[in-house]
């Protein structure tokens, strides 16, 4: 794997800086994966790959299951929350398309109610604690929609809300609960070994080098929390998922559909997307004009992982 003097700097950095951590690398260009796992003192890890909290990267999958349901003409983008999920009263619900994009008009806040912002006091923030545990489980985002008044203005809105109800809307149409849903697409669909939402080879987050552990989610029956951020991956993976998106035929006939895996869009038209548990980074970036894309993955918040990302993807072409 080529990795240019720019990149290996910031490597360093952010080793040195969170010498406790383990950062996974990679690049996906001309059908080939290639990556690499960096330990203490920059040395290369060689052991087996261990699994980190993707967080937002999420939603990504979701979305991608969403593309899938497109194509066999089971739902498509304009189809709204109540044409799906049963019992809800007669109001003018957001569509699907609307969720993927936030642009539902669901808040960034909700379903946060004041236990959760104590508790987020109460612990210094959500390094140990986790916001969304326990009160997006399918009873309560159901009640959120019967009981919550929708927006007339569909604003963009960043909404964690929005995704748990997307995975309503899966559980739905599957008959099964979302954490199903999604390891039957990651491994069935995807050939996906080692994404799941379980704690086998996790690595705990690092913050100021002392061990945070992991975010923790409730066992209820179908926790649509985990929609918002609850999935654990690798680096192979992760760059596996990426060479699926850019295969995809529905991006490859009409690209601005991408705009429906919830991913922002820099101004040089590279598709980008972050996620972050309490102590954990994830970024995945992807350039659908050179079919290429770059995974990094470490457990520790350092926002120089983002600059590496770029500085990989833009590098892929001199392997």
């Amino acid at each position: 794997m080529y990795l240019s003097s720019k990149a290996e700097v910031i490597i360093k950095k952010i080793i040195g800086l969170y010498p406790e951590s383990t950062l996974s690398i990679g690049t996906f260009y001309q059908e080939k994966l290639s990556w690499r796992v960096y330990g203490k003192n920059c040395r290369l890890n060689k052991e087996k790959l261990q699994n980190y909290e993707i967080g937002s990267l999420t939603k990504v999958f979701t979305a991608f299951y969403f593309i899938e349901l497109f194509k066999e003409k089971v739902v498509t983008s304009q189809t709204k929350i109540n044409e799906v999920v049963s019992n809800l009263p007669t109001k003018n619900y957001p569509t699907i398309g609307e969720l993927l994009t936030h642009q539902s008009g669901y808040g960034y806040l909700i379903p946060l109610k004041l236990s959760d912002l104590i508790g987020i006091i109460k612990h210094k923030g959500i390094r140990r604690y986790n916001p969304y545990e326990s009160n997006m489980c399918a009873d309560n985002v159901r009640k959120i929609l019967i009981e919550k008044k929708i927006p007339t203005h569909r604003r963009r809105v960043y909404s964690n809300f929005g995704y748990a109800v997307l995975g309503l809307i899966l559980s739905e149409l599957e008959a099964k609960n979302y954490e199903e849903c999604i390891n039957a697409f990651s491994k069935k669909k995807l050939g996906l070994n080692h994404t799941n939402f379980g704690n086998t080879d996790l690595l705990p987050g690092y913050f100021r080098n002392k061990n945070y552990g992991n975010w923790q989610w409730l066992d209820c029956e179908n926790n649509l929390g985990k929609a918002t951020g609850g999935l654990r991956s690798n680096v192979v993976d992760m760059l596996k998922f990426s060479s699926k998106i850019l295969a995809e035929s529905t991006f490859l006939k009409q690209a601005e559909s991408f705009s429906l895996m919830g991913m922002f869009k820099s101004r040089d038209g590279i598709w980008m997307k972050i996620g972050q548990t309490g102590t954990q980074l994830s970024v995945m970036m992807i350039d659908i004009e050179n079919s290429s894309s770059a995974v990094v993955l470490v457990n520790c918040l350092n926002k120089c992982s983002v600059s590496l990302a770029r500085e990989l993807l833009l590098r892929a072409f001199e392997e």
